[in-house]
């Protein structure tokens, strides 16, 4: 190959060069961690649908807020998202540009996905010590169970939780804060792709709203999207979202940023019923 030297601008040499440069560069086509194609949930047992036709792409982690008042779906979305088998869905559920919409929610759970659903189900006769184990070692790569527990400790110390909930049953006899803060240092240790955490601020008093807060800082920190389900602004004033979806009816209305938070919080949902009117919505 033959070289031909021309003198020119040195602005428009480095120019040329990083040009070339980037053309060498191998084509890295960018994956939407998360996404929603028209998915429609409905209750199986009755056929009574919940969610219609909710679209949503996350394409990085950050903390995207999804509200809405008692009763829009925000829920059923979610477990529908998790692979809960009450619910039957319709449209297709992405992780990692793979459609996971067929897969149970065991495999989905593998591949990164996890939430933290309002009412943690009790295991009598597991403690909790049992159970962070075999999850830190799953999913963190961690081989020593002594490894295992000492950062079991410090999850539970981030969220409040004494050391001690370690010799507990799983759940078993727990106020509603102390599942809730167990169910988000659950969430910690599996250190997921996507979590979502249907109303973790929901029986936790205004002292720990802010542990709660630091929780889903550290899953972002760690390279998590979280997406986080609430009808109450309060938790927001702790966090800085990415984005803020609203629900009413079982339909994304309002797509923004903190000033829907600051609109919930001075008007309420009214103003969100009428689009869910005006979008068809009963």
């Amino acid at each position: 190959m033959i070289l031909v030297l021309i003198v020119v601008d040195e602005e428009v040499f480095i120019n040329m060069c990083l040009h070339y440069l980037a053309s060498l560069a191998p084509q890295v086509r960018c994956v939407d961690l998360l996404e929603l194609y028209d998915v429609k949930v409905s209750v199986k047992e009755t056929g009574r649908r919940i969610v219609h036709g909710v679209t949503a792409r996350l394409t990085k982690p950050g903390i995207y807020i999804v509200m809405g008042p008692n009763g829009a779906g925000k829920s059923s979305l979610a477990n529908a998202v998790m692979g809960h088998e009450a619910y039957r869905v319709e449209g297709r559920i992405l992780l990692d540009g793979q459609d996971i919409t067929g897969l149970s929610t065991a495999e989905r759970a593998l591949r990164g996905l996890t939430l933290a659903s309002q009412n943690p189900e009790e295991i009598e006769g597991v403690r909790v010590s049992e159970v962070f184990a075999r999850i830190i070692k799953r999913f963190r790569g961690v081989e020593s169970t002594a490894e295992a527990l000492g950062l079991a400790r410090e999850l539970l110390e981030t969220l409040g939780l004494p050391a001690s909930m370690l010799n507990r049953e799983y759940m078993v006899g727990m106020s509603g804060g102390e599942r809730k803060k167990l169910e988000l240092a659950r969430v910690l240790a599996q250190k997921p792709k996507v979590a979502l955490l249907d109303e973790p601020d929901s029986g936790v008093d205004v002292e720990s709203l802010r542990l709660v807060a630091n929780a889903v800082g550290r899953l972002v920190d760690e390279g998590s999207i979280v997406v986080l389900i609430t009808h109450q602004p309060r938790l927001l004033h702790y966090l800085e979202p990415s984005e803020v979806y609203v629900m009413y009816n079982g339909r994304v209305v309002a797509v923004g940023g903190y000033e829907l938070v600051e609109r919930i919080e001075n008007e309420g949902y009214g103003w969100a019923a009428q689009l869910a009117r005006s979008a068809g919505a009963p």
